[in-house]
């Protein structure tokens, strides 16, 4: 299997697939760096989406996949320093290093990097393994940690995180982290299944039970720059005004509509009303009708008994007996 093939996917962009869920945190225009995007499944989705895509990757394969789709690349080793030099001068609006931190020797020296290359009110997007998964803790219950082509324990990964050191990380090298968002995977879906269910249940029920972030399989943060705080708060604020206002236009058009509906429900009901009045009325009608013919048929019959019998005498009874 070689690089491009193992870190190749496909996904659902307006799905519930992870990366679907990174890419939503992105704004609906601007620029983007990304750093490490292999063979480019979230690249092609960006560049479809009418983004100006700038990548950094080193391998050969990827490259020429990205060149393909027309983006902007840079080759280069991000445990070096030759793509920063590529980069002077440059600024984009977020900067995506997903999955990308974990195969770096020096994670940190590329996170203080990043902050001459992020706009004041851009954002960072980092996407990372969860060491700290109940799979992997399985695992090592059972005296097991085994590298494989990828997931967890990718045999290319020289660094490990958990949310808290991620977190430390960030803050050491300038950056706040804002959002946070976990990305939970059920352990019988993971390359972990046997491990956790060669567990007994007592030892399963001691990483489940009380540790809220046991099945977090990767974490994902939107981080600023410290030194940009103001800058970037100010922005959020006025794209949280902006927001409210569409909700509130889209609130006025529903309400709109729904009471042009009520009237006209109103006014059916009022001709509904007028009519069933008159229906009523031929009812009442009818049922007066029929009550008069049911008692001249009913006179008619007696009228015909009484001359049906051939005797007066027998006539004169009959008539007697319904006085």
């Amino acid at each position: 299997m070689t690089n491009i093939d193992r870190y190749n996917y496909a996904f659902d962009p307006d799905g519930d697939a992870w990366a679907a869920r990174i890419l939503r945190r992105i704004p609906p225009q601007g620029s983007v760096l990304e750093l490490g995007p292999g063979p480019g499944a979230m690249t092609r989705v960006l560049h479809d989406r009418g983004y100006a895509v700038t990548v950094v990757e080193s391998d050969p394969q990827a490259l020429s996949a990205l060149q393909a789709l027309g983006t902007q690349c840079i080759a280069g080793d991000l445990d070096g320093s030759d793509w920063m030099a590529a980069l002077a001068g440059r600024q984009f609006d977020v900067i995506l290093a997903c999955d990308v931190l974990e195969h770096l020797r020096r994670p940190e020296d590329v996170l203080r990097a990043l902050n001459a290359v992020l706009a004041p009110t851009g954002s960072l997007i980092i996407s990372v393994p969860n060491i700290a998964y109940a799979g992997v803790v399985a695992g090592l219950r059972l005296g097991l940690f085994d590298y494989a082509d990828k997931g967890q324990l990718d045999r290319t990964h020289v660094h490990f995180f958990t949310q808290r050191s991620l977190e430390r990380s960030l803050l050491d090298c300038g950056w706040a982290p804002r959002v946070w968002e976990a990305n939970r995977v059920p352990l019988e879906q993971s390359e972990f299944a046997l491990c956790w269910k060669d567990l007994g249940d007592a030892q399963r029920a001691g990483l489940r039970d009380g540790w809220h972030d046991f099945d977090v399989y990767q974490w994902m943060v939107v981080a600023t720059a410290s030194s940009n705080v103001v800058a970037w708060e100010g922005a959020a604020a006025r794209a949280q005004v902006d927001q409210l206002r569409e909700e509130l236009q889209a609130l006025t058009l529903r309400h709109e509509s729904e009471l042009a509906s009520l009237r006209e429900h109103q006014k059916a009901f009022s001709e509904a009303k007028v009519i069933i009045k008159d229906l009523e009325h031929q009812i009442e009608t009818m049922q007066r009708s029929s009550a008069d013919s049911l008692a001249e048929l009913k006179q008619l019959n007696q009228l015909k008994a009484f001359l049906a019998d051939r005797s007066w005498s027998a006539r004169w009874r009959r008539f007697r007996g319904q006085m």
